[in-house]
């Protein structure tokens, strides 16, 4: 693992963590009760999957600046310096991290995949997503308490998207935290990973 400091698009410095060293970078942003450390596990199956995996701390969390609560200008930044080193670029964002994924394509150059865990808000405007990403996959569980922000999300992306809901009412990086979820989520995250750098 490798310590690295992003710049997001507004000049503040961005703390991240670095697992692997594949032409497919994996950003991973975090839910608002979570940090970049949560990440870790999955990181490293992301990395013996054969991605580099980039957890990063919004802004406010950990060593990261502090300055308001834009976090899209965070993951943009990063979006932003990774595209200009590596092939593929894919995003993966958890609950407060997924609507601010989602957030971030408004803003920054199209990406690879896109994968959102327990999305909990919406974009200002979908149509401004045509074309940013070339697939995504939605994943929640059915007793999720951001539910129907989920089932909007996954119904409006204007791309084709993969939906996943499962039993129970676990929520965002905590799905990982259900043995048989985790197995399940892994590898449909893994093989959608895979098959969105392929994509044309």
């Amino acid at each position: 693992m490798e310590k690295l400091i992003f710049l997001s698009l507004d000049g503040l410095k961005i703390e991240a963590e670095k697992f692997g060293n594949s032409d497919h970078a994996v950003i991973l942003a975090h839910g608002k009760a979570f940090n970049m450390q949560s990440w870790e596990d999955f990181a490293i199956y992301l990395q013996k999957s054969g991605f580099t995996a980039i957890p990063f701390n919004f802004r406010g969390y950990g060593n990261s600046e502090s300055k308001d609560t834009k976090y899209e200008l965070d993951i943009a930044g990063i979006i932003k310096t990774l595209l200009k080193d590596y092939k593929h670029v894919s995003l993966i964002g958890a609950s407060m991290g997924g609507a601010a994924a989602l957030r971030s394509l408004e803003i920054s150059e199209p990406i690879d995949g896109l994968v959102l865990l327990s999305p909990a808000g919406l974009p200002d405007d979908f149509a401004k997503l045509k074309g940013k990403v070339k697939k995504s996959l939605v994943a929640f569980s059915k007793g999720d308490f951001v539910f129907e922000v989920a089932e909007k999300v996954a119904e409006s992306l204007p791309f084709d998207t993969e939906k996943v809901v499962f039993d129970g009412n676990l929520h965002a990086q905590n799905l990982f935290r259900d043995p048989k979820i985790k197995a399940e989520l892994e590898s449909k995250i893994v093989k959608f990973l895979k098959s969105a750098a392929e994509k044309k």
